[in-house]
Formats: C-alpha cells, sequence, structure tokens
C-alpha cells in the first residue's frame, strides 16, 4: 500500500505485490506437501473416478455436474469440514459450514515456487478477470473489505497487476458512520483524495460482518462475491441448511448427498432446553448469520447450556446441530453418534479436534480447490476436560479472535498443508477428495438456492 488517499482509502498500483505482506511468516518459510500439491492438479475425471470408486453406488455423471458446475452467484467459497468417524470406524468428511468470500491464502504455501502471488493470482485471473472483461460497465476497481488487511491488500495489488491499473482499497465497516464507500441506484461509488465520488465498475468484496447492512441486491457494480450469495446460504447456516436437504433430495436416486451433522432449524430460545435433552445432553447452538467463531456455542453440560442461554438474544431462533464428540462413548446411540478422527497422537500422546478450511473458485472448466489448511482446537481430545474449562477449547477450531481493538488471529493452532504439519492430520488423498466434493456439492446447493430465490439473470456473471 503506497499511497492513502483519505480515510479509510488507499491506492494500490501494480508492482506492489509483496509476498511478505500476504502471508503468515511461517508460511512464507514453507513447502507444500507432495500429497496435496498432486491432489490440487487432480483433473476433474481423476476426482470423480476416485470418488466412485470410493462410494460404489455414487452415479458418476451426478459427480461430473456437480464438479464442472458453473456458478451463478457463489463464484468464491470456502467449506468447513470435519473429519470423522463412527463406532464401527466408517471415517467421513462432514459439512460444517460454508462461507462466501473466504479468508485462507495467507495460510497456503506456493503450489509453484515460481508463482509468488500464489492462489491470490490463480482467483483474480481465473475468476474475477474473466467476469470483469464480459461486465459492460465503466468505471475503475476496487477491493471493499470489514478485516483480514493481510489478504485484501494482497488481492488489491493482484488486481492492480493482471489489469495493469490502480486499485482502490477501501474499508467498508458496518458501525462506520460516514463510510467511503456507497451505493446510488445500484452502483458503488468510492471516495477520492479530493472528495469526490468516484464510480466502480467491479469490486473485489470481503465485507463479511453482516454484509446485507451495506451491499445491495442486484448491484451493478460487479461484485464477488454478490451479496446473493450470502443471503442464500453463503453467510446464513440456517438458509444454507436448508439448500442441503434440497440438494440430497434432488440428488438421493444419484447416490450422493451432502453430509453433515443432525441439524435442527428455526428453534426457539424456549425450545433450547428441550433440544439438550433430545441430543443427549449435549449440543451445538448457532447464531444463525455469526461467522468467525462467534455466535457458536458447544454445550456438554447444563452448566455450559446456562451460560449459552445467557449470551444469545431470547427473542431470536437457532440452528441446534449434534455435537461431534470427542471419544467413543459406549452411553451414546452408535447408530448417531460420530467422532472426531483427531490428529495423530503427539509424543505426549495428545489428539487434538480439526477441521479442514477448503477453498474453491469458479473457472472455465468448473468448480476447482484453490486453498487448503487445517486449524485445530486447544486442548487434547483424549484427556478428561478440567473443571472450569469450556468444552470450546476441545471443539472450537475457528483462530479468529475478536478483541476491543480489532481482530486477531490464534495462528499458533494453525496446520499448514506443509512438508512438516500435513502428516499429523492423517490424511490421504482420498479424504482431500472426498472433502473436496463434498464442498463442491455444497457450493451448487447454494448457488441453485440463490437462484431460485433471486432469479437466473445475474447482473454480477
Amino acid at each position: 500500500m503506497k499511497l492513502s488517499i483519505s480515510k479509510n482509502v488507499h491506492q494500490v498500483e501494480p508492482g506492489d505485490f509483496e509476498p511478505t505482506d500476504h502471508w503468515y511468516p511461517r508460511v512464507l518459510n514453507s513447502n507444500i506437501h507432495p500429497l496435496v500439491s498432486y491432489f490440487l492438479n487432480l483433473s476433474h475425471e481423476q476426482m470423480m473416478e476416485r470418488y466412485h470408486r470410493l462410494h460404489p453406488s455414487a452415479d458418476k455423471n451426478a459427480i461430473m455436474e456437480i464438479l464442472s458446475y458453473q456458478p451463478k452467484y457463489f463464484r468464491w467459497a470456502g467449506t468447513d469440514l470435519m473429519h470423522v468417524t463412527n463406532h464401527e470406524g466408517y471415517r467421513k468428511l462432514a459439512v460444517i459450514e460454508t462461507n462466501s468470500c473466504p479468508s485462507g491464502q495467507k495460510s497456503m504455501p506456493l503450489l509453484d515456487l515460481n508463482v509468488e502471488k500464489g492462489g491470490y493470482k490463480r482467483l483474480i485471473e481465473q475468476t474475477f478477470k474473466p467476469m470483469v472483461e464480459k461486465h459492460p460497465l465503466k468505471g475503475s476497481l476496487a477491493v471493499v473489505y470489514d478485516k483480514n488487511p493481510m489478504e485484501n491488500v494482497g488481492y488489491a495489488a493482484t488486481i492492480a497487476d493482471a489489469f495493469q491499473e490502480d486499485v482502490f482499497l477501501a474499508k467498508f465497516d458496518k458501525n462506520d458512520t460516514d463510510p467511503p464507500v456507497k451505493f446510488e441506484n445500484g452502483l458503488m461509488q468510492i471516495r477520492n483524495e479530493k472528495d469526490e465520488w468516484v464510480p466502480i465498475r467491479a469490486a473485489f468484496r470481503y465485507v463479511t460482518q453482516e454484509p446485507w447492512t451495506r451491499l445491495p441486491q442486484k448491484s451493478k457494480t460487479l461484485l464477488l462475491n454478490p451479496i446473493e450469495a450470502c443471503l442464500a446460504g453463503g453467510r446464513n447456516k440456517e438458509v444454507a441448511s436448508g439448500a442441503y436437504d434440497w440438494f440430497n433430495a434432488k440428488f438421493k436416486a444419484q447416490g450422493i448427498g451432502i453430509f453433515t451433522p443432525k441439524t435442527f432449524t428455526k428453534v426457539p430460545y424456549g425450545e433450547l432446553k428441550k433440544y439438550f435433552e433430545i441430543l443427549g445432553g449435549n449440543m451445538v447452538i448457532k447464531v444463525p448469520d455469526s461467522n468467525a467463531g462467534q455466535g457458536v456455542y458447544t454445550v456438554v453440560s447444563k452448566d455450559e447450556l446456562d451460560f449459552a442461554l445467557s449470551k444469545i438474544d431470547p427473542n431470536d431462533h437457532y440452528l441446534i446441530q449434534q455435537l461431534i464428540h470427542s471419544n467413543y462413548n459406549k452411553g451414546l446411540d452408535p447408530t448417531q453418534a460420530w467422532y472426531h478422527v483427531g490428529t495423530i497422537p503427539d509424543n505426549k500422546g495428545r489428539s487434538y479436534a480439526f477441521d479442514l478450511r477448503l477453498m474453491m473458485h469458479a473457472t472455465e472448466e468448473g468448480i476447482r480447490p484453490l486453498a487448503v489448511y487445517s486449524r485445530r482446537s486447544g486442548f487434547p481430545l483424549n484427556q478428561p476436560l478440567p473443571e472450569n474449562m469450556n468444552s470450546w477449547e476441545v471443539y472450537g477450531t475457528n483462530l479468529s479472535i475478536k478483541g476491543d481493538d480489532g481482530w486477531t488471529y490464534a495462528d499458533e493452532r494453525l496446520m499448514l498443508f506443509d512438508v512438516r504439519n500435513f502428516g499429523q492430520l492423517g490424511l490421504g488423498v482420498d479424504e482431500l477428495i472426498k472433502a473436496f466434493v463434498q464442498s463442491a456439492m455444497a457450493v451448487y446447493a447454494i448457488d441453485q438456492n440463490a437462484i431460485r430465490t433471486f432469479g437466473e439473470n445475474n447482473t454480477n456473471v
């Protein structure tokens, strides 16, 4: 960022990309694991054939329909999954949630050491740039964001290089009473150094905190992603759950489906205690439109239930999910219970819950994996929970920490898919393929929900 031109607005120029600014330091010095590189280079046909081999009842044509799908609205996504097993040792990748405009580049080792912009370049050149070149509007280019400057400055610099023009980088906070970004008749405008409002033809957006408070539907300015992707399930867990149910009904005969923990939607505050009993004294409570680990409560005791009830709005409705357990327990219904596989035990015998964040994007050939990493919990699965410790320490994997002065990240729990870390996860190419196919199904489901809700004619494509 060379030039601050007004409050919360910078001008990014071609040549401004600095790798040290856009990755965590330990990622810069890491080498991608060969198995991960192999996975990222597999063709759709290879993935389809292997997925069918692992799931013989899955229809090959249906798998290819998903992988080659061209989303209308949801063209950049990140899915969080967990590696789970049941009492018979049957392992699956469970979709926990899908995010529009996800983070992840700063945690991804370079796929090719000769391409210093890594996944930033692939996303901009293979997804954003082709969209912009087809968009008839005139005006400037921009990146608008509300957190994660490490990645957003990187995207702005990559766009500047890809188009060989200056790019506005504007912070667009939910609570800003005088934001540098506004929309008039669906057209985004950004305030420049002369206090003039400059029209924006296309914007890469990382506005993730209740983005519907600032972004309009049917935006004339091209947005990656448009707000419709968020409203259709990319930022609302309850709406996403409905989209997954629709997908599973549609493709049941083809032998494919999205696997999630058992989910209940629209649960009123007054019935949360009843669901606690129904689910055997443990559950996960989620505020439907929360993200970054906020508004999620793991509940394994009446004390934790009381704590969660004290923190949430009695007038709201909630999404309830079955808890994926820390250990096999004979007291649980074996036909229903799932358990964390966890990391390979360390030299002290400790195994931790972890998730996979799989970022993907729409390309000419369909949906492709873009970045992948894991995050582990803070306390081991296979040790008794100390008194007064919240179960979130065992089950919570998100790294985002919201403080009084903004967002920080507990990156010591980041598990890179590099030569040093990847082996600790106990994953192979088959698990990565399963995770990607599950993720592509989730993107398909949410994008189809957006089309049903908002129509085929998305001006952003």
